[in-house]
């Protein structure tokens, strides 16, 4: 039985050490060029602010924020930028604990806000008893309503870029990752995967091949898993590899920086996978800035 539910978070989540530098030579929606990007002689599309944007500034900083989702608090943490200005639109990322963390310590050990510069906001959810409901169908999924709840106040608060909504999660929260960017297709923009799997749906709607089909339009998916992961075996991140570029459309492969890296051609949306060598059930000493050129490549 694929430890999918159960999945623990190791110590060395917290002790990534410091990454390496990552150039931005990836695409934004593969080889075929960005899925929104203008045509020849045409405007680029302006980013779609929240109903937020232009408002009275709102607070920044570290904000422990609680939300009722069905009958029950729920917490959070929102990181807003101290140079935060409702003028302009900010991605808006979420990063997902594994099994038995928090928020806060996915916030210290994945570091995304050091890559970021005060270039977008941050959501650390609390997952309840530590973990993720993986298996209940979207419309019954505290997560998923946790999920909606938050981006719906963040967008309320503050000047959000839709179109770029972006999750990251390690373990039993890469699992959740992918949930989100299949049944919140329509909402996510991109999803960061370390050492999980998924997207799955027990109760979902599938082709007559018997592949997944996802709401909304395909991701952009970046996959990154430890070839010596006694924990969530490779074979669960080539399980996502495998449904991603199918979803997207993709055609070959090339290898990518940093090394070990590949990124897939012809993609609607990119996908890019990094099958780490040695690595156990661990993030990547590199996971922050794979992470963060990614998104920040979703144009």
């Amino acid at each position: 039985m694929i430890a999918r539910r159960c999945i623990v978070l190791v110590a060395s989540l917290a002790a990534c050490g410091e990454p390496a530098s990552v150039p931005p030579a990836w695409p934004a929606s593969g080889a075929g060029g960005p899925a929104d990007a203008a045509a020849p002689g045409e405007t680029a599309p302006e980013p779609a602010g929240s109903p937020a944007c232009g408002k009275a500034a709102a607070k920044t900083g570290v904000l422990a924020e609680r939300v009722p989702v069905f009958g029950k608090s729920r917490s959070y943490t929102l990181v807003v930028p101290a140079g935060y200005a409702s003028s302009r639109s900010y991605p808006l990322v979420y990063v997902l604990h594994g099994h038995g963390g928090s928020g806060a310590q996915a916030r210290r050990a994945l570091d995304l806000e050091s890559a970021a510069g005060g270039e977008a906001l941050f959501v650390y959810p609390d997952g309840a008893h530590g973990g993720w409901d993986l298996d209940s169908a979207a419309s019954k999924n505290a997560d998923v309503a946790l999920f909606d709840a938050t981006l719906a106040i963040a967008q309320s608060r503050y000047c959000v870029d839709l179109r770029r909504v972006f999750v990251a999660g390690f373990s039993n929260g890469a699992y959740m990752a992918n949930q989100l960017g299949c049944r919140r297709g329509d909402r996510v923009r991109a999803v960061a995967t370390h050492a999980g799997g998924g997207p799955y749906e027990t109760a979902g709607e599938y082709d007559d091949q018997g592949n997944l089909l996802c709401k909304g339009d395909p991701v952009a998916s970046l996959v990154v898993h430890g070839t010596s992961d006694g924990t969530v075996g490779l074979g669960e991140g080539q399980k996502s590899i495998d449904h991603w570029t199918r979803a997207n459309r993709c055609s070959g492969s090339a290898p990518t920086s940093p090394a070990g890296c590949v990124a897939y051609g012809g993609c609607k949306r990119a996908v890019v996978a990094c099958k780490v060598p040695g690595l156990g059930h661990a993030l990547w000493s590199k996971a922050r800035d794979v992470t963060w050129t990614f998104f920040d490549a979703q144009k």
